[in-house]
């Protein structure tokens, strides 16, 4: 049976015309996606970043109510100015699928089990999260893997029973029918995969390629096999695609409902949206307030619903980390791959119950229980479990466990492969709760501290390490908070001594607050205000896959200000902290990019 390769000139030929050749970056990363920087894109396209653009077509109706909000309120450490409501929400760059979301979205639309796109390149983070459009480029690499996935999943689906008969639902092998058919599946397959409406001229140049591909001797189901890995190829497809009627306007507009869809169904699910999210576009009920709210309580109960585990807090609570930990094994030699897999196991089922649960957020602190099986209650010295899956574990006061920063996982994250790192500790704990933007080490200064032996603790090497007055200002930040956690090792087992010394595990936070072990600091922490905003902040900026632009005459300080207020008044319930940020002014509506001055 004749084949086409990659090299083919027909191959070559459709994906050129198709729009599939060349390569699409956003900004630089640390642009801003409201900057210049560029020639715009032609009228009637939709920006991609700088120098870019893709022609697309009509996505669909649909319409939301632009409103502002002029609250004033303190956010991750930070307050904006009480001035008139801004009216600008920003802009997402034209928004290249993760690799995560590739995979979800090609096993939601095929049914597939192959998972191409981990072989993908690694994508850049942008603001803590991999799914900032502004640094998502796309390379000739990119383009080459495309390819080659296309092929193989087309292969798959249309060799595979079960697969094929959810795609060809008519008959491709009959003379009289097999053109038919094949228009008939390209029909059916091009609006699902595209996440919109297509245009019947979509589908006539797509059914061009098998007429082309019979006028060379190919069959029928060959032709659609190329022209169905044509469609994978598209920007359509790798891209999550927003158009603005007017692409150099800053008067912001709507999102067409079947865009508003892929952006709830991308944050909560990391994945394409599904039949019942596509009608609700469809019929113009997905932009009214209720219906989204509606769509959240359906959606979070949804098996999908683990990608906000695995990707929002895999990315902010370091869960992901977990995998690549490698404690020095002459040290530690009790850390093994199945304590890694329960240590991951319990961080991922602590943040459910927050997210998926109805646990208040500060539940990530204050918990009295924790999940473990048998390895990591060993690890833990806990006793009484027998599981060698998860259970839920009641705590005793005295267990020294509770909340995330006792957790293994984390701590051994933020060590050392051979000793702990109040440092590291510190400087998450400010990072990633309270958002406290702590800048590197400057040029040149000595980051290594000297190992520390039996005479004396880490924190006292650290106090020393402080008294360079280079080293101070940041220092002083962090190293208090991390000495709060000193009483758990690199790999997250309790310990009261160090070098033969009673460790000291008094700090205090930036705010003033003063602590003494693990559990005081967690106690501080859920209760400052700054851990509100800071949540608030980086689920929101997960959510529109751009970092939030605080300038005056943008709406997103105002916006997070108020869905903050709303999150502490409503006793800081994730499910409406998501609702408040897919209902926002800023999630429901876009504008174009005036050019560069």
């Amino acid at each position: 049976m004749k084949t086409f390769s990659s090299s083919s000139p027909l191959f070559v030929a459709a994906l050129a015309f198709f729009g599939c050749v060349g390569t699409v970056s956003g900004p630089k990363a640390g642009q801003g996606s409201g900057a210049g920087g560029s020639a715009p894109p032609a009228p009637g396209s939709v920006s991609g970043g700088a120098g870019t653009s893709v022609s697309v077509g009509s996505t669909g109706s649909g319409g939301a109510t632009l409103s502002g909000s002029g609250l004033v309120g303190a956010v991750g450490g930070t307050s904006v100015t009480q001035g008139p409501p801004a009216t600008d929400p920003g802009r997402v760059t034209l928004h290249r699928l993760n690799r995560a979301e590739y995979n979800n979205t090609v096993a939601d639309l095929l049914g597939t089990t192959l998972r191409p796109a981990d072989a993908f390149p690694a994508d850049d983070p942008g603001g803590d999260f991999d799914n900032v459009s502004d640094v998502l480029s796309l390379s000739p690499l990119h383009l080459s893997m495309y390819q080659s996935a296309a092929q193989a999943l087309i292969d798959d689906a249309m060799t595979n029973t079960t697969l094929r008969a959810k795609l060809v639902t008519c008959d491709l092998a009959g003379q009289a029918t097999a053109m038919t058919c094949a228009r008939t599946v390209l029909t059916s397959f091009m609006p699902l995969a595209w996440r919109r409406p297509v245009a019947a001229a979509d589908v006539d140049s797509h059914v061009a390629v098998v007429t082309a591909a019979t006028g060379q001797g190919q069959t029928v189901e060959q032709g659609l096999r190329l022209a169905l890995t044509a469609v994978l190829m598209s920007p359509h497809f790798v891209f999550r695609v927003e158009l603005d009627s007017d692409p150099l306007s800053l008067v912001p507009h709507p999102l067409g409902g079947y865009e508003l869809a892929s952006r709830l169904s991308y944050f909560l699910w990391s994945s394409m949206p599904d039949d019942t999210l596509t009608a609700a576009a469809a019929d113009g009920s997905l932009v009214k307030t209720d219906t989204l709210a509606s769509q959240v309580d359906r959606m979070l109960a949804s098996p999908k619903a683990q990608a906000l585990v695995d990707n929002f807090a895999g990315q902010w609570l370091y869960i992901r980390q977990i995998d690549d930990m490698q404690p020095d094994p002459t040290i530690f030699t009790s850390f093994d791959e199945p304590l890694r897999a329960a240590m991951k196991s319990e961080a991922q089922l602590l943040f459910r119950d927050v997210a998926l649960n109805g646990a208040p957020a500060d539940t990530l602190f204050n918990a009295n229980y924790l999940y473990a099986n048998s390895r990591l209650a060993s690890h833990y010295g806990l006793s009484g479990v027998t599981s060698t899956t998860p259970v839920k574990v009641t705590l005793t006061p005295d267990s020294h466990r509770g909340g995330i920063l006792a957790q293994g996982g984390f701590l051994t994250a933020t060590s050392h492969p051979n000793k702990t790192s109040p440092v590291k500790r510190g400087k998450w704990v400010l990072n990633q709760l309270l958002c406290y933007d702590v800048p590197p080490p400057p040029p040149g200064v000595q980051t290594t501290l000297p190992d520390v032996g039996t005479t004396g603790t880490l924190r006292q090497a650290l106090e020393a390490h402080r008294a360079n007055p280079v080293c101070a200002a940041c220092h002083q930040l962090m190293d208090p908070i991390g000495f709060g956690l000193e009483n758990y090792d690199a790999i997250g087992a309790y310990r009261a001594q160090e070098a033969g010394m009673n460790i000291d595990s008094a700090g205090q936070l930036p705010s003033g607050g003063k602590f003494s072990g693990t559990q005081e600091l967690s106690s501080l922490i859920a209760a400052d205000p700054s851990f509100a905003g800071c949540l608030t902040q980086k689920l929101y900026t997960y959510a529109l896959g751009r970092l939030p632009d605080k300038t005056p005459t943008q709406m997103d300080g105002q916006t997070l200000n108020s869905i903050t207020t709303t999150f502490r008044s409503g006793g800081l319930s994730f499910k409406n902290l998501l609702k408040s940020i897919v209902t926002a002014p800023t999630f429901l509506n876009r504008r174009g990019e005036p050019p560069a001055p």
